[in-house]
């Protein structure tokens, strides 16, 4: 037997041995759903996703689904039954999402969604679970932005269970609330939230799933020049600018870090992310990155890379 066929035996067994512990503990139900998932991940090679996660998945893939098909009333179908009732204007709010939002879907950040953060309150054996998880997805060739949160669980009142506020964001939007334009406030309280306009005086470019502010910058046509440069010394931004030109965007999170174009290779803009906590300080650690995701690591200062 294989040393993969011995691995796959034992996860079958764990399996076994947790479905028998759930017969046993109807109350350890999740944590032995968690324990399924992971080993099933194990032997897949698939990624885990907790039930917590599975709960906002599912959540969001049901708010993507109606999107698709323009149905308002299956988005508020998605709210709890206390949200439902208690707001004035959750109707007219879906139906001009359905409406202003829509087309194919062509993609979905899984990734983000399946890690929510978590609260949960436990008394006298009664549990409640929030989940609030943030994510973005394209539809109809356009990119959104969206904040979620849902109870998954409530003993104490099963009428709060389900989402119970979203909020959307263009891309425009999202990018001016980044980076603290005016009139971009977080929307409070349950319910429908949209923020489908705003008249941004920048350029956005998608990179690492965020829409920075663009300007145009020089590009850099080899990333082992970047390489040999950092592997000189101790370099911060101001060096690496002085070095390598203007970036063309800065992270809403701080000027610390910065991004240039990278030559085309025929696979899609990508772009170097150069790290430092603040622009006189060392720069630790460069990435290239797409429009979505980090494509690899190029230099970090402990020299993992």
């Amino acid at each position: 037997m294989s040393a993969k066929d011995e691995f796959r035996v034992r996860a079958l067994a764990t399996c076994a041995l947790a479905l028998a512990v759930v017969a046993l503990c109807a109350g350890c139900s999740e944590r032995v759903d968690s324990l399924v998932r992971f080993v099933k991940s194990q032997v897949t090679g698939e990624e885990y996703v907790s039930p917590r996660g599975q709960a906002c998945l599912d959540a969001a893939e049901g708010l993507l689904d109606a999107l698709e098909a323009g149905d308002g009333d299956a988005i508020v179908e998605l709210f709890s039954p206390e949200v439902r009732a208690g707001s004035d204007d959750l109707d007219d709010q879906a139906r001009e999402l359905a409406e202003s939002c829509s087309g194919h879907v062509g993609y979905l950040d899984t990734h983000s969604v399946t890690r929510p953060m978590e609260s949960e309150r436990i008394d006298d054996g009664k549990r409640r679970v929030e989940l609030s998880t943030d994510f973005s997805f394209a539809l109809g060739g356009k990119n959104y932005w969206c904040y979620m949160t849902l109870v998954s669980e409530n003993d104490f009142d099963e009428a709060e269970v389900g989402v119970s506020t979203v909020i959307v964001w263009s891309e425009d939007a999202y990018s001016a609330m980044l980076y603290d334009a005016r009139e971009t406030d977080w929307p409070e309280g349950t319910g429908l939230h949209l923020r489908l306009s705003y008249p941004l005086e920048w350029e956005t470019r998608l990179v690492n799933d965020d829409p920075l502010r663009y300007e145009v910058g020089d590009t850099i046509p080899d990333v082992d020049d970047v390489t040999a440069f950092l592997d000189g010394g101790e370099k911060n931004v101001d060096d690496f600018e002085e070095r390598f030109g203007r970036p063309c965007c800065v992270s809403w999170t701080g000027d610390g870090r910065v991004y240039y174009e990278l030559a085309g290779d025929g696979e899609g803009p990508r772009y170097l992310e150069v790290n430092a906590t603040a622009p006189d300080e060392p720069i630790y650690s460069a990435y290239v990155v797409d429009e979505r995701d980090v494509v690899e690591k190029v230099w970090d200062a402990g020299g993992d890379a």
